[in-house]
Formats: structure tokens, sequence, C-alpha cells
């Protein structure tokens, strides 16, 4: 059923890169505050083109600026969970923490809580810069609340509030939702995506129920802050039960997992019938990609949006492949790779790394050469900048400065991580058209597994469980 499609980013070169053919973009996105000058024109050509526009509410954009105000004393607090985890020898559970650490949490998350409010315009006046983009569908209102605290590591186990708070949260987006939609231009109806948040399997469960009982079709879910977060936990919940996961696990794929699963699970108990639309705010990791798909595959219309495949290509030193598994690979390794495997070579077909290599082709021998001669056991970041050993051996790979080269570089990773992707959910559409979305899913983890630590694997076997509807397996040995 679900047809998932990433939407770009809306920058000149993703709109050059449609216009010339090297891409085939099912939508952009642009957010009010960045429409402007030549963004604006963008706009106006896209939809002249007659091209997707989803205009996005902006709200990420206020995350980094409010976790700023609160890092310092967020840190300290988390020291202190830290130092009381090792004493546990697990990661905290609803209701371990001393109660004047829960105390100064709560304060916290509450001063969090005001600044996030403050931090977002009226609904109005946001619906309105929106509709003047002329876009074809809107993310809509939103409570930026579980998001910041999710940036500054405010754990449900740490406030031990009542489940209903976070439900609460989430009633008021939808009721504001329905009361924006009411207002909608008749074109824009089912389009307008209300922002549902959660941190965990019950908050989101909790989130479609109210979403669902709101008669809210058309939903969008914020996922950038738990695909950011660097928490590992080695339990979750689910409804009163708590499952150990025999590990500390990296949350950002276990309660990506959950809060999908749980979204889902909450709405159709109420609706009992899927969201017919549902947008993953921040999700730009092909793995998680194909696990959302398949949790959300009762939802006919899926589409994905994140600022990650152009970050990891430009400032990250990261390039995605989908061989032997779909991994993020750091430019260093593969230019050490590339130096110690002689009948190896940069062969990737995509239209972007073909013109790039084209007019600036690798220098095999000299990588080889330069590996001969150092021995080195790795590549540095300066072996790839413009004074390094392999700046011109590996164009592709390098890093240079500002000029026509870094912007060719720059073309060419984002256009290919992109590529990536966009090839990633050709086959997951075409998979769910031959019946073998699960099977197909299924295999992209485990190749994903194959090639990553156990403590990844782990996490991913959890997380495919979850989107399956599986018991979660017992760990290994």
């Amino acid at each position: 059923m679900p047809k998932p499609r990433f939407v770009h980013n809306l920058k000149p070169d993703a709109v050059q890169a449609a216009v010339s053919g090297m891409s085939d973009p099912t939508g952009f996105l642009i957010s009010p505050g960045n429409a402007m000058g030549q963004s604006l024109e963008l706009t106006r050509f896209v939809r002249g083109r007659g091209w997707d526009l989803l205009a996005d509410n902006g709200n990420f954009d206020h995350l980094t600026p409010i976790a700023r105000r609160f890092t310092v004393e967020a840190t300290a607090l988390r020291r202190e969970v830290t130092r009381i985890e090792r004493g546990l020898g697990h990661t905290v559970r609803n209701g371990e923490l001393p109660g004047p650490l829960t105390t100064r949490y709560r304060g916290l998350a509450t001063r969090v809580r005001r600044a996030a409010v403050a931090a977002v315009p009226p609904d109005a006046d946001l619906l309105a810069a929106q509709v003047v983009l002329d876009p074809t569908a809107v993310v809509g209102v939103e409570d930026l609340t579980m998001a910041c605290w999710l940036r500054l590591d405010i754990e449900p186990e740490y406030l031990h509030r009542p489940r209903g708070s976070y439900r609460r949260l989430n009633r008021s987006v939808a009721r504001r939702a329905t009361a924006a939609e009411a207002g909608l231009a008749p074109r824009l109806a089912g389009a307008h995506l209300p922002v549902a948040s959660a941190v965990s399997f019950n908050t989101a469960k909790d989130a479609g129920r109210e979403f669902a009982a709101a008669g809210l079709s058309g939903i969008a879910m914020g996922f950038g802050a738990y695909m950011a977060d660097d928490h590992f936990a080695d339990h979750l919940y689910r409804d009163r039960r708590r499952i150990d996961l025999g590990a500390n696990l990296p949350q950002r794929y276990t309660r990506t997992a959950a809060a999908a699963v749980g979204f889902w699970e909450g709405y159709e108990e109420v609706a009992h019938q899927p969201p017919q639309r549902f947008h993953f705010l921040g999700i730009g990791a092909p793995i998680m990609i194909a696990v959302l798909t398949l949790a959300a595959a009762r939802t006919p219309e899926l589409s994905f949006d994140a600022t990650s495949p152009i970050l990891d290509a430009t400032q990250g030193g990261t390039i995605y492949s989908d061989r032997p598994a779909h991994l993020k690979l750091r430019t260093r390794k593969i230019a050490h790779r590339l130096a110690r495997e002689p009948a190896l070579t940069w062969d990737c077909p995509c239209p972007f790394c073909t013109d790039f290599t084209g007019r600036h082709p690798f220098d095999y021998p000299a990588g080889h050469a330069w590996l001969t001669a150092t021995g080195a056991a790795a590549v540095s970041t300066a072996d790839l900048q413009p004074a390094g050993a392999l700046f011109t051996a590996f164009p592709l790979l390098a890093e240079p400065r500002a000029g026509e080269l870094r912007r060719e570089v720059n073309f060419a990773r984002v256009g290919h991580n992109h590529w990536i992707i966009d090839r990633l959910m050709t086959s997951l559409s075409r998979a769910d058209d031959d019946g073998r979305l699960r099977v197909r899913v299924t295999n992209i983890v485990r190749d994903y597994q194959d090639c990553t630590t156990p403590v990844f694997a782990r996490a991913l076997e959890v997380a495919l469980a979850l989107a399956r509807g599986d018991p979660i397996p017992a760990p290994g040995p």
C-alpha cells in the first residue's frame, strides 16, 4: 500500500539537478523563514513547473537556540544520572532517581517548556506565511516541548511525570489543528499535516489516539530529535510492560521505531483505520527509512524529509551507499580502501558521480603509491585537503576550500546521497506492489547488521521486530 517518497530541501542545486534530469524529485520542502530572495524565486519556479511544494513550519530551527540556553544545567544533571546508573548497573527506570534530582529535572523541564511555547509563532500567522508560498501541503501546528526535552536528554524516567501530562500536549495540538483546518482553502483540504510529538512508545500511542479522536487523517511527526539523540538505554516500555533489551542500545534506532509503531497502534485503536497520509520529519538515514516504511505500511501516502543527506555530504565527509548494505561511509575510509585494494574502483552509476568523475577522474595509481610509500593505517582529514597527498588522487572524496571545485564536490555528493535515497524509495514501492515489502525490509536490515557493530546490529534487530509486529527476540550470547 505505501508509496514512500523523499521530499528534497528546496536548494538551488536540487532544482538544478531536477531541471537537468539528473534527479526526479517527488517534491520540495521549504519553511517560510527561508523563503526570501533567491529561495522565494525558487518556490515560484517549482510551482510553475508543477512540482509539489511542502511548506514546513520551521520549528526545528528553534531547537538548537532553546537547547543552548539550558545545556549547562542539563549536562550537570545528566552527569548525576550517569553516576547513579553506574551504581545501579543499568539505565534508570521509572522511580529510580532520588526525589531531589527528579524535582530538579521537573523544574528544568518546566522552564524548557515555557521557552518552547514562546518560540513558536501564533498558528494563524504561521499558516498565513505558508499559504503565501502556494504550497501543495503544509506542515502544521506543533508543540516543541517534547523535542526540546529530547534534545536536552530529559527522559521520561527522569521526570516520572504522569502519562496523561504528555497526552495533554498532543490533545492541545490536535485541537489547534482542527481549528486551523477550518480556515484552510479548499485546495489544501487533506494537505494540512499537524505535528504529533512523543518521547516513547507509550506517549506516541497516546498521540495517535488523540489525533484519531480529532478526526485528523493527514499527520506529520518530528523524528529529527530522535535521530540526533546519542542516548543509549537498555529497556523500553510498551504499555505497562518493561522490555529489557539485554544491552545499552542507541535510542536513535529503538526509540524511533517504537514511536512510529506506538503512534499507529494508538491511531488505529480509535479510528479503526490507519492515517491516510503521514510525513516523517527529520528522517534521512536510509536504514531507518526502510524500517519506518514497514512500520507504517498500512498508510497509503508516506513521505520523509531531512537535511542530513546535505549536511553529511558537505560537512560530515559522508557518502551513502547501498552496496553491500545501506550504509553511511566516511570519505576517509573509502579513500583508504581504494588506496589499499588495487582492484577496487569507485564505480557508482548515479548521474552525479558519473558526471563528476568524467571531469575529475580518480588517479588510482597515485593512491596505491601513497599507501606503498607510507604504509598508513588510515587516511587523515589532512590527506584529503588541498595540501594532502590524496587531494588530487581521489577528487570526489577530497575537501577543497571554497571555490568552484568545492561547489562541484558538494553538488556531486549531495546529489549522490539523494539518489541513493530515491533509489531506496523506488525499491520499497516495487516490493510493496509485489507483496514483498516485509521480506525486502528484513533483507535490508540483515545486510546492514552484517556490516555494523554488534550493538548497532542488536538495535536494528529490536527496531525490525517492532516494525514487523514480532516479539522482540532475546539478545544473543
